[in-house]
């Protein structure tokens, strides 16, 4: 039900945003996301470091905590960016899709340093493949295809509105599947599904999925949580309270440093957007655990990282 909420309310920020905006926001993002990521990695590794940890599991915590929560940052705009414009919201979310790149690309490097072996060029034209095929093949059907099936059949039914609801909605789910499968956020493929579908059925199916959206993401916040162990993170004692500072710290000035050197406008906010962290923080620091590649503690406190971050941003 959690990745459910995440696929609807993903699919509803990519219906909200206007592809023509993303000409005027791409290479803004690109320099937001560059300086956020290294500062909130950066102020993370030093704090693991700070509290004792060995280089390898402060590096795998600089991660961790570089990577912002695709759900829950899409869930804050969509409540608090409105009267911003929309240029803002597309530039945050084109920052969480690169984000998502980079989440991939740190899973897909985690077994690689587990086994000892060197790191490939390979591994980057592998990634970025998959990326670019996910692109071009939501493009290309919620640009085209999609629409003329939708046309085709709304031409059989009495209400077309129903139809087209049901079919965008459809679509959405596909591709979240496909990106789910090719290794990336579920939500990333219905963002760009909602964000590629032509503004004629986008409006209509808007105003159907969003009491749908809401009810799914109480499920996402729950399911979270229960991955949470406050305790187990607890007993790293008083270092924990260093690393949980870092984690605010790191991406609140790194957004706001980079929605600067980018002038995005709203460098303070952009920087607390982006300060929650969610599903890849967890994925990734139990794929390190699992791996062997850090200690015990780096999940739980990943964990609770992710609750304080949450509870610190402007929801």
């Amino acid at each position: 039900l959690s990745t459910l909420g995440i696929i609807l309310l993903l699919f509803v920020i990519g219906l909200e945003l206007d592809p023509r905006h993303l000409k005027s926001v791409g290479s803004k993002a690109l320099v937001l996301t560059t300086v956020e990521f290294l500062v909130a990695f950066t102020v993370g590794v030093l704090s693991g470091l700070a509290a004792g940890w060995n280089l390898g599991t402060s590096l795998f915590l600089g991660s961790v905590l570089g990577l912002s929560s695709t759900a829950i940052v899409a869930k804050i705009v969509a409540d608090r960016t409105h009267e911003r414009g929309e240029n803002l919201a597309a530039t945050i979310m084109m920052v969480m899709v690169v984000e998502d790149l980079i989440a991939v690309f740190l899973l897909f490097l985690t077994p690689e340093l587990a086994s000892g072996s060197q790191v490939q060029a390979s591994a980057f034209l592998i990634v970025t493949g998959k990326a670019g095929f996910l692109f071009l093949a939501t493009f290309g059907f919620s640009r085209y295809l999609g629409p003329r099936i939708i046309n085709r059949v709304s031409q059989y039914e009495i209400e077309v509105g129903e139809i087209s609801f049901l079919l965008a909605l459809s679509f959405g789910f596909l591709f979240g599947i496909l990106s789910d499968y090719l290794g990336f956020s579920a939500g990333i493929g219905a963002l760009l599904t909602g964000f590629f579908l032509p503004v004629k059925h986008s409006r209509y199916v808007r105003e159907k999925i969003l009491p749908l959206k809401e009810a799914f993401i109480v499920f996402f916040f729950l399911s979270m949580g229960s991955l949470i162990d406050v305790g187990a993170a607890m007993s790293v004692g008083l270092p924990l309270a260093l690393i949980l500072g870092a984690a605010i710290f790191g991406k609140l000035v790194g957004g706001s440093l980079g929605a600067r050197l980018a002038r995005t406008g709203a460098p303070l906010l952009i920087g607390s957007i982006l300060v929650p962290r969610g599903e890849f923080s967890l994925v990734l620091a139990k794929a390190g655990a699992d791996s062997g590649l850090v200690n015990t503690q780096l999940y739980p406190v990943a964990g609770l990282a992710v609750l304080v971050t949450t509870l610190a941003s402007p929801l």
